[in-house]
């Protein structure tokens, strides 16, 4: 198979930080990773489709170009066959073989070399792919990759018990409907799981295991509605998928004071420098700042998801057990992922936004 890697590729780069749709080019002639110069614990895989994340489309408006190699691709999440392997890899991780369909996703530090996943082949680490399941789909299996993943390790997070009651704001986009799901598993009929959503999406998130539904645009600010009809039976956790400051902040009115917050969302931070050190500000008072100096006084953690060896293959075992089923929003081809990006940002995308990169 080394032999049939083609020295350059397809794939959508950029040359300074903006946003998708201003600052992204298709090119074919993208360099492709060398099988030579892989690294021990890497794995070259031939994508068959890559997801868009919103966390990746942040990356791209607020990093600096001087802190990763320039152009470089977007995009971390993927499907696909593994084309090539590093020297230590068989010992490893032996049931990864050349030819194995995989999923997974590629490290920070791989991107910031230039090797996103919009792209013919991308190097990942080792450590963060796993071999696909017979009866999960590649489509199916890039949607698990990542926000299956997610799912699973906020809600590790969150410690969910049966019986518990949880709030998922943003319960009909790509990790929302994933952890709807797995909320509704944990907490059984005797729990209660609540998601927020436009009024259109209400029915898709009932359907996957939301008791009640919250259109967040009639009940803006979201903070006030749920201190005035979810204060006598507050929450036991509340996971936050969109990032938004004032519901951890009003929190202490509807959740319990033993509670938990998860935040993976950050669809509000600026673009450029000034936007990112906001955002790590933000977070670092919600975790450090003093109850008694008015810190808001509940559990908080900001979790960013990483596909790793265990976490991949609990989505893949949900997944086989029909307790996790990937929402997939729209499939897009290679040369229309400006408007794929245009859908994301919408925040209308009811489930994941897939690209199929294979031809």
């Amino acid at each position: 198979m080394t032999s049939s890697i083609p020295p350059t590729m397809r794939a959508w780069s950029y040359k300074t930080r903006g946003q998708p749709a201003d600052v992204l080019n298709l090119t074919t002639d993208y360099t492709t990773p060398s099988p030579s110069n892989l690294g021990p614990n890497d794995v070259l895989v031939k994508i068959e489709y890559a997801a868009l994340t919103p966390s990746a489309s942040t990356l791209i408006s607020v990093l600096p170009n001087w802190i990763h190699t320039l152009p470089a691709v977007p995009e971390l999440i993927f499907s696909g066959t593994i084309a090539a392997l590093g020297s230590d890899v068989a010992k490893t991780r032996p049931e990864l073989t050349k030819g194995a369909p995989a999923f997974g996703g590629t490290s920070i530090q791989l991107y910031l070399k230039g090797h996103g996943t919009l792209a013919d082949y991308s190097l990942c680490p080792a450590e963060q792919v796993v071999v696909k399941p017979d009866d999960i789909s590649f489509r199916d299996a890039a949607a698990l990759a990542g926000n299956g993943v997610t799912a699973v390790e906020v809600l590790e997070t969150l410690k969910l018990k049966k019986g518990d009651k949880v709030l998922v704001n943003g319960g009909s986009g790509a990790t929302g409907t994933m952890l709807v799901q797995c909320a509704r598993a944990i907490v059984g009929e005797s729990g209660r799981v609540v998601a927020t959503c436009s009024e259109g999406n209400s029915e898709i998130v009932k359907r996957i295991g939301a008791d009640e539904a919250i259109d967040y645009r009639k009940h803006d600010p979201l903070y006030e509605y749920l201190a005035k009809e979810h204060n006598e039976t507050r929450f036991d956790a509340i996971a936050d998928t969109v990032g938004i400051q004032d519901l951890y902040a009003h929190s202490p009115k509807y959740l319990r004071q033993e509670g938990r917050f998860v935040n993976i969302g950050a669809m509000h931070v600026q673009s450029g420098l000034q936007g990112l050190l906001g955002y790590i500000w933000s977070q670092s008072v919600n975790l450090l700042w003093p109850k008694i100096l008015g810190g808001t006084p509940r559990w908080y953690k900001m979790v960013t998801a990483t596909p790793n060896q265990s976490t991949l293959t609990r989505s893949g075992e949900l997944a086989e057990r029909g307790l996790l089923t990937p929402i997939i929003d729209s499939e897009w081809e290679m040369e229309d992922v400006l408007e794929a990006y245009k859908k994301l940002h919408s925040q209308r995308a009811k489930g994941t936004i897939l690209v199929r990169v294979s031809k």
